[in-house]
């Protein structure tokens, strides 16, 4: 639909929904608009582009008022004129002469300027005293700051929805500046860059001085899983130098975290591993390509079969896990192949197997948005998933949804939540299972639902008759009020429908498949499922950790989700040149640890992981990983995998190669090569096809052709010809449609926004599989033992903090493990905040400094597992696994805290040395 309205006496013609300020700049008519940034919504500030509308009293902002059929508007009368050049002379004023010196925009001013014949400002430019630099990254400098207030928005409702910077003062006192004008590094500020991005003077600008861009390459995040579209900028010397967001990627729509942002200098850094490395005599040697391929071939032939297993990267591309899960099953003829996810979410994908049939998220980003309620369950979202967090922000205080929040901690959106529950760690079976009770006894449930599309409903009304509120009370001490008022909220939102999101605080439990499965029952129970605005969504970790499974990098199914069935085995037996592949179920990486253990397992290729620090019970990993015959680790540093390998190959980084990733909302976008390979390293992908390649002619097997890939996009294309989900998907539909979501089977269909609009792919119903609360946890605190020791991620780390521990700007931001304790077990425990401590549980040690927090429960404990200062929680961390997922149990572990004074431990008063 268009409208048809006059400027300045012309008909002009626009769409639908424009603003005033939309249909002059449709005309061609020039305005000043030094306020307006078109990735955010309109505010009005500046004041310039003011315009008179007839039948409209006063001089509106152009920018922030709709336009409407009919509309006569007028840009230039005399009266405009006088308040534009008033307007314009006041701002010039404000930054002296530095117009030439701000970003490309902020010529914009130059341009009003010279439009109105004003070469200098009549007024006396105030004195602004202050430079904010308490922020390692960048600087605010109020003497080049408008008033625009582009930045206040960015931070505020307008965008990120943190809040760290608004207006301050009034009239001539006016400033940007932080709640109690406090320094920026003091306030809530993620330092995520967005006031940055948007500011068009340069009065926020970033530490380093960048050197000049000669090209832009547009690609995909290498952190988490929500898969932000980002435009890496590169200089003459083919280094990486600065990162926008990318306003046109549906998952991110222009926004970034500090990672996504300002964590790419890692890429350049001087640790990458740049040639081959074979260890002779004891030591690490480089080596050529030639001689490194030979030995690592001729070596892998003796371990083809059981004895051999592979751990996939959820860093890497699709292209490099198919390639791979290829290689393990047609040359090594192994299913021991396995990826991150058996650390994260394996629980989500297993349940959700079983009662659906397909192991991801049902719903979009967009659904977060327009849900009525939002419930997000053992995640700390604005930490982990930063933008996904602020979508959620968005559909609290844009549209009204309610949220609540389920966590024994009490994270950031807890202050955005209508209801927190804070249940005991482990107790979620419970919990979860009482709220199912109120909705079908306070007849909440979605009979409709329940009767057409599920089953099993009788069997597990049954189990989850007893779990009455006070029952569920006693157990996770939440009380029954709340946790009725949760149930109702869900069940019967205000609008729209509900989402439920969940994180590693729902799964890394011995019971973490049951929890999966409690929240799937909540779901089916109040048939929140298969429409917009509802969905299940368990949050990815990893930027490919969905992608990865999609590729089959799992040991119990191939591409797709496709289980190891005789009829799936016989499909890629065909496709490969009817070889004869493996047909028993492979071993999970946990497993596979204790088979190097016991010697089943003796040789090991490791890509894009560092299972010596991702891994619980760190002692007993390095004991197992060292008894292999032959460890190859194909990665771009030497970490402590590394550091105990066979072979070292460099592999490239995300900005190095060409390929795909997935997020966690299935969408499949496109990684772009930015930059040429550092040093001698070479993609996954073609390294893998070359070992491939040798041992199939060493040992005859006349398979060379199916490691013959001269650009990713053959892999892909190979991938969707055999993964029905993906069938429809190729490059040149991505490059112009952007991200596709799978499924999406045939090249005319747009992919899919929500699944299970009308089926299952398990069948034509899901599933109810009931769970009773078993014990909170495989350890509890003793005497010797008295605290819970909780583990997770830091918003300026990832995962273990390989890769963020050589990017300077988050390392400026988080550079030491901190212990979150509450103040009353630290006063208890003679800990001051800022003390160094101990930690030490049944299998190891580990040292942090004290931080002082309500945000954790007397008698817990919370530490990020990221690697600072040579300490790892993973060395304290519980192996005990979930039976059906074989995940491990890192979110409960007995520990004690001492204070250290000089590295030795103070015990009611004395000094003491202890045993390291």
């Amino acid at each position: 639909m268009s409208i048809t309205l006059s400027i300045n006496a012309n008909q002009i013609e626009a769409p639908e929904g424009s603003s005033v300020l939309d249909v002059v700049n449709i005309s061609g008519t020039y305005i000043s608009q030094l306020c307006k940034d078109p990735d955010m919504k309109a505010i009005g500030a500046c004041r310039t582009c003011l315009v008179q509308i007839e039948g409209v009293r006063g001089y509106p902002a152009s920018c922030s008022t709709p336009a409407s059929d009919g509309m006569k508007i007028w840009t230039d009368t005399p009266e405009l004129d006088s308040i534009r050049r008033g307007v314009v002379e006041l701002t010039l004023s404000m930054v002296g002469e530095n117009v030439q010196d701000g970003p490309s925009d902020f010529q914009e001013l130059s341009v009003a300027a010279n439009h109105y014949n004003i070469d200098k400002s009549r007024w006396q430019p105030r004195e602004r005293e202050t430079v904010d630099d308490s922020n390692p990254v960048f600087n605010i400098a109020m003497d080049s700051c408008i008033l625009c207030g582009r930045c206040a928005q960015a931070c505020q409702d307008g965008h990120q929805f943190i809040g760290a910077i608004d207006f301050l003062g009034a009239g001539q006192s006016s400033r940007i500046g932080t709640f109690m004008d406090k320094p920026l590094l003091e306030s809530v500020c993620t330092t995520c860059g967005s006031c940055l991005a948007s500011c068009p003077t340069g009065a926020i600008d970033v530490k380093f001085a960048p050197a000049q861009e000669i090209r832009t390459v547009t690609t995909t995040c290498p952190y988490c899983g929500v898969g932000c579209g980002i435009k890496a900028k590169v200089d003459a010397n083919d280094q990486i130098i600065e990162i926008e967001d990318d306003p046109d990627n549906l998952s991110s729509v222009g926004m970034l975290c500090v990672k996504g942002r300002f964590g790419f200098s890692f890429v350049n850094h001087e640790d990458r591993i740049k040639s081959p490395l074979i260890r002779k005599d004891g030591e690490l040697t480089p080596v050529s390509w030639e001689e490194a391929m030979e030995y690592v071939a001729d070596n892998l032939i003796k371990y083809r079969g059981d004895t051999f297993g592979t751990l996939a990267s959820a860093k890497a591309t699709n292209e490099d896990g198919y390639i791979q899960q290829k290689f393990a099953r047609l040359i090594m003829q192994s299913n021991h192949i396995d990826h991150c996810t058996r650390l994260c979410h394996a629980p989500s994908v297993e349940a959700m197997l079983t009662a659906l049939g397909s192991g991801a998220t049902s719903n979009s980003y967009v659904d977060y948005e327009e849900a009525g309620c939002l419930v997000v369950v053992g995640s700390d979202a604005t930490s982990n998933h930063p933008v996904a967090a602020s979508r959620m922000r968005r559909a609290v205080v844009e549209r009204g949804a309610k949220l609540i929040v389920i966590n024994p901690r009490r994270i950031d959106m807890c202050d955005y939540a209508d209801i927190w529950l804070r249940p005991r760690p482990g107790t979620d079976v419970a919990l979860l299972n009482a709220m199912a009770k109120v909705i079908l006894d306070e007849g909440l449930a979605d009979t409709s639902f329940v009767d057409d599309r599920t089953e099993g409903f009788d069997e597990w009304r049954e189990v989850v008759e007893k779990y009455t509120l006070e029952y569920a009370e006693g157990i996770t001490g939440v009380r029954a009020n709340d946790i009725a008022n949760a149930a109702r909220m869900y069940a019967h939102p205000p609008f729209s429908g509900s989402c439920l999101i969940w994180g590693m605080g729902v799964t890394q439990h011995t019971m973490g498949t049951a929890n999966a499965h409690g929240l799937l029952n909540l779901a089916f129970v109040s048939g929140q499922l298969g429409k917009p605005g509802s969905g299940i969504s368990p949050l990815r970790g990893q930027n490919n950790v969905q992608g990865c499974g999609d590729a089959g990098c799992v040991p119990n199914s191939f591409p797709g989700y496709q289980v190891l069935s005789d009829d799936t085995i016989s499909k890629f037996e065909n496709a490969w040149s009817n070889q004869p592949l493996p047909k028993e179920h492979g071993l999970v990486i946990t497993d596979m640890v204790t088979a190097m253990d016991d010697g089943r397992i003796k040789s090991m290729y490791v890509i894009g992981e560092n299972p010596l620090l991702s891994e619980p019970d760190l002692t007993h990993a390095e004991a197992a990983f060292k008894k292999l015959d032959f460890l190859v680790v194909q990665d771009i540093f030497l970490h402590e995998t590394a550091q105990i390998a066979d072979v070292v190959l460099p592999a490239t980084t995300f900005a190095e190669k060409d390929g795909t990733f997935t997020n966690s909302e299935r969408r499949v976008q496109r990684v772009r090569k930015v930059i040429e390979p550092v040093g001698d390293s070479r993609p996954d992908w073609g390294i893998i096809g070359e070992l491939g390649r040798r041992i199939s002619d060493k040992l005859g097997l006349e398979l060379e052709h199916e490691f013959d890939y001269s650009h990713p996009s053959e892999i892909f294309d190979e991938l969707s010809g055999l993964t029905p989900i993906m069938g429809g998907i190729t490059y040149d539909r991505l490059e112009q449609e952007g991200g596709i979501q799978w499924p999406c089977p045939t090249p005319d269909h747009p992919g899919t926004r929500y699944l299970y609009e009308s089926d299952f792919p398990r069948g034509p119903k899901a599933k109810f599989v009931a769970f009773d609360q078993g014990p909170a946890a495989d350890e509890v605190p003793t005497e010797r033992f008295p605290l819970i020791l909780n583990t997770g991620r830091i918003l300026y780390h990832w995962h273990g903090g390989t890769i963020t521990r050589r990017a300077s700007n988050l390392m400026a931001r988080s550079p030491e493990l901190e212990l979150a304790i509450n103040a009353e077990d630290a006063q208890k425990y003679g800990i001051d905040d800022g003390d160094w401590v101990r930690i030490r549980s049944r299998r190891g040690d580990m040292e942090a400094r004290a931080l002082f927090s309500d945000k954790q429960a007397p008698g817990e404990l919370f530490v990020p597992f990221a690697k600072l200062q040579e300490h790892a929680a993973n060395y304290l961390t519980n192996p005990a696994l979930d039976p059906t997922s074989r995940i491990p149990e890192y979110k409960v572990c007995a520990v004690r805290v001492d204070k250290l004074v000089n590295g030795e431990v103070v015990s009611d008063g004395r000094r003491r040395r202890v045993r390291v």
